[in-house]
């Protein structure tokens, strides 16, 4: 049957789309693929493929400015018809509708769309996974749920720049363009589609393969642009997007802030910086540095020397790591990783990490550190938390408790307990609160004992006291000197004798 199909093609008659399982090969028109196209979607009949072909599926262009909206007119409008009526159905509509979505996917990753290699049954998968991939940019689009927190802020000072362009980048990774394309293909450093990269997933692969032109582009460099400018605008870094305004052109604009923050100045800058780690960073214990900082220590050099274009090799990564290491008890452990790289054993910088990592949590110093954290008690529940328990178990005799009329009895029954036998008084209403004009205490058996005690001392002092104050003798006071100035003619002198 294929090389029947071929040999027509070959010699100009019209196509003869294949069946089930065969292959479509290389070679294949674009006329003859959107007659094929139809004819897997469910418009067997000639008369039906060439009134869907006449009408509006003639190539990939027109599929791909195809809307949802016109399919659904389209089969209105076949269904309508006197002659040559077709009805589409709900199958045919759904797989009309995918073909739309398929064709715009090899768009957005700058591919030409094409049919080679598939059968009837893996060109249905294809469309299923088109249409799964729309309905999840349309969930996206419609939630629009970014945290607050994922917006860069301003870019203030130069030392901010490779944390504000990562957050940036981030930022837009969270955008979808005109196209269902994340907006961070705008910034992408490079300018041609990535055609050699092996992707994990489609939508890394659209940013790095999305077209930098079209009607799409200049919809999205202009949003982009908008958002530099919002960042920017005010600081010093807002001076070197201005030059590039009368473009609105957010990947130009992006180009100049990279151009100034790593230019030779700021390399060298950057450089010094990483080299300044790699020559003093070491681990020594987890009382001058915890392990986990000193590996992100660790991957802030690597990511600077990366940057930079100076990347170290994972040869060179461990190494450095070995090295670094200088805590006295992870050195058997260093030595064994050593010794199996020695045997020819290939590890890679992250396997040593995760093994180094789990050396460190068997050391006396880690196991007590975490120790001591995990035995810090919460403190009690405070007044007001809406429990009838503390933090430790014990009953919240001594607290107001929020919502206290809403308890359920039993609840209620053991904070009665609780109460009567520690001597704790509280109002009937039992929120914690004394009637009006009440002489109800809200203090705890410790509390009331205290009371008590400084009460007797304060009688005990004040007895005291009172000893104290008892007046003195007339003889004693007799006895007390005058002021020699009322003896020779003063006040006391001229005072009236009785």
């Amino acid at each position: 049957m294929a090389a029947a199909a071929a040999a027509a093609v070959a010699a100009g008659a019209a196509y003869a789309p294949v069946l089930g399982g065969t292959v479509i090969a290389t070679g294949i028109s674009e006329n003859d693929s959107m007659v094929q196209i139809l004819h897997w979607i469910g418009f067997r009949t000639l008369a039906q493929n060439t009134a869907l072909y006449d009408d509006s599926v003639d190539g990939w262009d027109s599929i791909k400015n195809l809307s949802m909206t016109d399919v659904d007119a389209m089969a209105k409008s076949f269904a309508a018809r006197s002659t040559r009526k077709i009805i589409f159905g709900t199958n045919r509509t759904k797989f009309l509708k995918a073909t739309i979505q398929w064709v715009r996917d090899f768009y957005r990753v700058s591919q030409t769309p094409t049919i080679v290699d598939l059968t009837e049954t893996t060109f249905k998968l294809a469309l299923r996974t088109a249409e799964s991939r729309a309905n999840i940019r349309k969930t996206l689009k419609d939630a629009n749920n970014i945290p607050s927190d994922a917006s860069p802020g301003l870019l203030v000072k130069e030392s901010l720049w490779k944390d504000w362009e990562e957050k940036f980048e981030n930022y837009l990774r969270l955008h979808l363009g005109a196209s269902g394309v994340p907006l961070s293909y705008v910034i992408r450093e490079n300018d041609n589609p990535d055609t050699t990269t092996v992707f994990t997933d489609f939508i890394r692969k659209t940013i790095a393969c999305a077209p930098l032109n079209g009607e799409h582009y200049d919809a999205d460099k202009l949003t982009v642009f908008n958002f530099i400018v919002s960042f920017t605008t005010g600081q010093p870094s807002g001076d070197w997007v201005k030059e590039t305004a009368t473009f609105s052109n957010g990947r130009r604009s992006m180009k100049a802030l990279r151009a100034h923050f790593l230019g030779e100045g700021n390399k060298t800058r950057s450089l010094t910086s990483a080299e300044s780690l790699r020559s003093t960073l070491h681990y020594k214990n987890e009382r001058s540095m915890t392990f986990e900082s000193f590996l992100t220590q660790c991957q802030k050099m690597f990511y600077i020397f990366d940057q930079q274009k100076e990347p170290m090799s994972e040869d060179a990564k461990i190494r450095f790591l070995f090295l670094a290491i200088q805590h006295q008890g992870l050195q058997v452990a260093v030595a064994a990783l050593r010794a199996q790289r020695t045997a020819g054993t290939t590890l890679s910088y992250t396997a040593c990490c995760n093994h180094l990592q789990t050396a460190v949590s068997e050391l006396p110093e880690f196991i007590q550190r975490n120790r001591q954290i995990s035995q810090v008690k919460v403190s009690s529940v405070s007044k007001g938390s809406g429990s009838i328990y503390n933090a430790d178990g014990t009953i919240n005799a001594t607290g107001q408790i929020k919502d206290w009329n809403t308890l359920p009895m039993s609840d209620k029954r053991l904070v009665y307990k609780e109460r009567k036998k520690l001597g704790v008084k509280y109002g009937s209403n039992g929120g914690g609160k004394a009637k009006k004009g009440s002489k109800t205490t809200f203090n705890s058996a410790s509390d009331n004992n205290t009371i008590q005690q400084l009460r007797k001392q304060n009688n005990s002092l004040k007895r005291k006291i009172k000893a104290i104050s008892i007046d003195t003798p007339d003889e004693e006071k007799d006895d007390e000197a005058e002021d020699a100035g009322d003896e020779f003619g003063g006040k006391n002198s001229k005072k009236k004798k009785n």
